[in-house]
């Protein structure tokens, strides 16, 4: 079990933190101890429940970690989790409970008036999806924590008849590998600037998650100022790659298209069909094909659109990949797109790309509309 370094700088660091390993402490079995020789020394200022894994911030010197737990203290960690239950759940509810916890047996119970050590619990949630299991519902829900108790999660779901998944100590009879609970989005402010900064892990593919739909393809895009060709191949993981795309007919809203791709010496192709959702996010599938396929699919071409030869330039940063497209009819500008997990998550980006704006909503510079008409207003 090896904790996922999702974003580090000198200050704090986010981590994925696995199901199984301890969120404190020194040794092999923590997350501080697993990351020690490439973090150095991390300062909890939170904690996930051992048998519950997730995104989570811890920080890299004394005042970061001062700065961190004022604000854990004053409420601003924003934390949203994913849980999988049995049954179908209400589309949406907010439970309060007073939660008591029996330290001998290290377990919470609900009991229904406030008493000495019980402590007032609040959480919100969203049924996202159902699927199906042996006949049986399962609810895939989005929790919010209003308070931050042990176990709270957990034994809220329980106390209503919706056990988590996995959750054998607090009454589920269906086996997981551990509680169907995942710590998928973390907000907090920067400890040194103060600027609000979200970041998202998505769960793990593993039984009982991997019974839902993948979440959709979600894309900032930003047009940049033609940038330093030299500066992109330096870049640590740096890729080139030439691109040809050439569309297909499609029902208005899903484009097709094929695509090849030429790196390295070798040339691959693909298929890739969009569905969009949003103005951030769409279900895209694509599959990589032959090239006798390739050139048969190029029959159903879409006479009213031209082909897009662009050059991508792709590299690590911020614990995305940034995808930097230059196109030959375009000598002062670029496209720069990052895909990222949630459509509240912070994207950071380089300071040596120049940003102008942010295109995600501008339909002008899709590629697809690339292809019939390519801007040409002037930069500011």
């Amino acid at each position: 079990m090896t904790p996922e370094i999702l974003y580090a700088e000198n200050s704090f660091a986010v981590i994925v933190k696995p199901a199984g390993l301890l969120s404190t402490g020194e040794g092999d079995g923590t997350v501080p101890g697993a990351l020690q020789s490439q973090l150095g020394t991390l300062y909890p200022v939170h904690r996930l429940d051992r048998v519950v894994g997730g995104g989570m911030v811890y920080a890299r010197t004394p005042a970061a970690a001062a700065a961190l737990s004022t604000a854990v203290a004053k409420g601003l960690l924003q934390k949203i989790y994913l849980a999988v239950v049995p049954g179908e759940t209400p589309d949406h509810d907010e439970w309060q409970d007073y939660l008591f916890k029996d330290s001998a047996q290290n377990k919470v119970f609900v009991v229904p008036t406030p008493r000495k050590g019980a402590r007032e619990a609040a959480l919100y949630f969203r049924t996202l999806e159902t699927a199906a299991q042996d006949g049986a519902a399962l609810s895939k829900v989005r929790v919010t924590l209003l308070t931050g108790r042990s176990h709270q999660i957990r034994v809220q779901f329980a106390s209503r008849g919706f056990p988590l998944v996995g959750d054998g100590k607090y009454g589920s009879r269906i086996k997981a590998p551990s509680p169907a609970l995942w710590s998928g989005q973390i907000g907090f402010p920067h400890p040194i600037t103060g600027r609000d900064l979200t970041f998202c892990a998505p769960p793990p593919a593993i039984f009982p998650f991997s019974l839902f739909s993948a979440p959709p393809e979600i894309e900032h895009k930003y047009l940049i100022r033609y940038p330093d060709v030299e500066w992109l191949c330096r870049q640590d993981g740096a890729r080139t790659r030439e691109m040809l795309q050439t569309y297909l007919t499609a029902a208005p809203g899903e484009p097709r298209r094929v695509r090849e791709v030429r790196e390295g010496g070798k040339t691959t192709f693909f298929y890739t069909c969009k569905a969009r959702q949003s103005v951030l996010s769409a279900m895209e599938k694509e599959r990589e094909i032959t090239a006798e396929e390739y050139e048969t699919l190029l029959a159903e071409r879409d006479t009213t659109r031209n082909d897009i030869r662009k050059t991508r330039y792709s590299f690590p940063y911020g614990g995305h990949l940034m995808e930097v497209d230059i196109y030959p009819f375009w000598q002062d500008r670029a496209i720069l797109e990052v895909e990222v997990r949630g459509e509240e998550e912070t994207v950071l980006l380089p300071r040596g790309l120049r940003v102008i704006r942010e295109v995600s909503a501008d339909k002008r510079y899709k590629n697809v509309n690339l292809a019939k008409e390519i801007p040409t207003d002037p930069l500011p």
